[in-house]
């Protein structure tokens, strides 16, 4: 059964986390305590405000989805590239400072200014990258260890308003739907030689995002006939079977964010001496 979920990580290219949690590992760990686990790390690693700690929440999830949650680490990485491709463009920005004279660790003159980095925006820029990787990487635990059906059994016994979980649900389900549709869209376009040049690539750009817009209305329309045929009477219902609560796996959450909470304690004394 496994393998055949892993024939449906991809969507043309797209990796889908509902497949990787469908067969991970931690599938059968309470979805109520994943997300305690996943938001109390998720607090400490960006409340500790600290570039260590980041890195060590980071590593430290990362090696859990691998190891434990069983996803591959081909699939881990490829869910990395695009926030570490984000993080690094914008702690660049946090990183260089433009000054009049040249100053701190490193200098680029640029007509009668200086494009400089300092050791404070270098430890700005790291605490900053660290930081929001850590709290990436304790959200990809979540996602890819905990179905969306048993999320939205947590969240309902949460309280929260049907309406309110009916919309993350659709929308996180469209995400992919249309950006399957704006792959293919994509791949007919360069077919195309829709993408030979600045102007022409502008050109199909728009026309992919007004074709897009077009078929997003066209499927929703067609989404709400199924689900109306299927009895939809204004509840989303998903039998799901959620796995109970065990005391290894609460005194494993607790012995990980007890590290974490000495981690942050140990440094926040050692920068203070």
């Amino acid at each position: 059964m496994a393998h055949g979920h892993h024939h449906h990580t991809h969507t043309g290219g797209i990796l889908t986390l509902d497949a990787l949690a469908a067969c991970s590992g931690l599938r059968g760990v309470s979805p109520g305590l994943k997300m305690v686990f996943s938001a109390g790390s998720l607090v400490l690693c960006v409340g500790a405000a600290d570039a260590v700690v980041g890195a060590a929440a980071a590593c430290s999830m990362a090696v859990i989805i691998w190891l434990l949650g069983k996803v591959p680490l081909d699939h881990l990485l490829r869910l990395l590239r695009l926030p570490l491709l984000f993080l690094a463009v914008s702690c660049l920005v946090i990183l260089l400072e433009c000054t009049r004279v040249p100053m701190g660790l490193w200098q680029l003159r640029l007509g009668s200014l200086w494009l400089c980095v300092t050791a404070q925006s270098l430890n700005r820029a790291a605490t900053l990258f660290f930081q929001a990787m850590g709290a990436v990487c304790c959200l990809f635990f979540l996602s890819t260890s905990t179905p969306m059906p048993q999320l939205i059994e947590v969240l309902r016994k949460c309280r929260l308003p049907e309406l309110m979980i009916e919309l993350m649900y659709l929308i996180y389900r469209y995400l992919f739907v249309l950006l399957e549709v704006q792959r293919q869209m994509t791949v007919a376009a360069s077919a195309r030689l829709g993408y030979d040049g600045w102007r022409r690539s502008l050109t199909t750009a728009g026309k992919i995002s007004g074709g897009l817009l077009a078929s997003s209305f066209r499927r929703s329309s067609a989404c709400y006939d199924a689900m109306e045929a299927r009895g939809y009477e204004g509840r989303l219902a998903f039998l799901c079977r959620t796995p109970k609560l065990r005391l290894c796996h609460v005194l494993a959450a607790t012995a990980y964010l007890l590290l974490l909470g000495l981690l942050i304690l140990i440094r926040k004394r050692g920068i203070a001496l």
